[in-house]
């Protein structure tokens, strides 16, 4: 497993989550300080929520975490990132070893109603976040499909697509890149955005 499982990474992944409660300690994030934010889509249809099952084209390197590119929130939550990890998660999970603080693809919310502190970055973050697990998932071809479920946000489903060559500069160019890689609809709830865009962070 690569530096994304490093002690510094840990903090961004795994430090004080609790998928169960959605409740934790402060993390370390990537990504902008201030965006703008997105306002829910209401004339637009959700994105598909038919995908069952798991299912990755295999091989395929998508690792990194997705850092969207404008303010998403459903109330007090807000979007963080998108997490994709390695090969070898994935094929824990699709073996049934679903048990863990992590999945190979998740979302990540902090409750921007909770107590602040500022990290090593400068950056603000947030005592209370949750992670959200796959439910499903179907990615491959540029193609993610992803369904998750937390007692308080509700159902999230994405339905977007990946841009691999952008994703491949973006790796060559390394920190501090900022082309699009991920463009997808969004469903929080019962709450619709459409048109997201995805910055790509690859860990420290």
């Amino acid at each position: 497993m690569r530096n994304l499982w490093t002690v510094a990474a840990v903090g961004a992944l795994m430090a004080g989550c609790n998928p169960q409660s959605g409740a934790g300690n402060q993390t370390v994030t990537p990504g902008p300080a201030s965006v703008a934010p997105v306002e829910p889509a209401s004339d637009t249809p959700a994105p598909d929520s038919a995908v069952t099952g798991f299912s990755h084209a295999k091989g395929e390197d998508l690792f990194g975490y997705y850092i969207p590119n404008t303010e998403v929130k459903s109330g007090t939550w807000k979007l963080d990132n998108i997490a994709i990890l390695d090969e070898a998660e994935f094929a824990k999970w699709e073996a049934g070893d679903t048990a863990g603080p992590a999945g190979p693809v998740m979302f990540e919310f902090s409750d921007t109603s909770s107590a602040t502190s500022e990290n090593e970055l400068g950056q603000t973050v947030y005592a209370k976040r949750t992670r959200i697990l796959p439910t499903s998932y179907r990615i491959g071809g540029g193609d993610i499909q992803v369904t998750g479920t937390d007692v308080t946000l509700g159902q999230v489903t994405l339905d977007g697509t990946i841009d691999m060559a952008a994703l491949k500069r973006a790796r060559a160019t390394g920190p501090g890149a900022k082309e699009t890689i991920l463009r997808t609809g969004l469903m929080i709830g019962s709450t619709p955005f459409k048109n997201l865009s995805f910055n790509w962070f690859g860990g420290d």
